[in-house]
């Protein structure tokens, strides 16, 4: 299951970042990495990115790279 995968308002634990470079090191310092709890707050209209919040940070990504973050309840 990846985090684009969930619902608006469901939390999922961080299980894979499957990324690489330079946005994998950004997610990183925002506190997204495996072992980490994150949270659904809503997607975009046509569901192009989702916004999620891990800790006290809430972040925008796209549908490619949050369907490569796998995540589990």
């Amino acid at each position: 299951m990846t985090v684009f995968d969930l619902k608006r308002g469901d939390s999922a634990t961080v299980t894979a970042v499957n990324l690489s470079g330079g946005l994998k090191a950004r997610l990183t310092a925002l506190g997204i990495k495996s072992g980490e709890k994150v949270r659904v707050l809503g997607f975009s209209l046509f569901k192009s990115s989702v916004l999620i919040s891990c800790s006290a940070v809430r972040v925008a990504i796209r549908k490619e790279p949050a369907e490569k973050i796998e995540v589990s309840q």
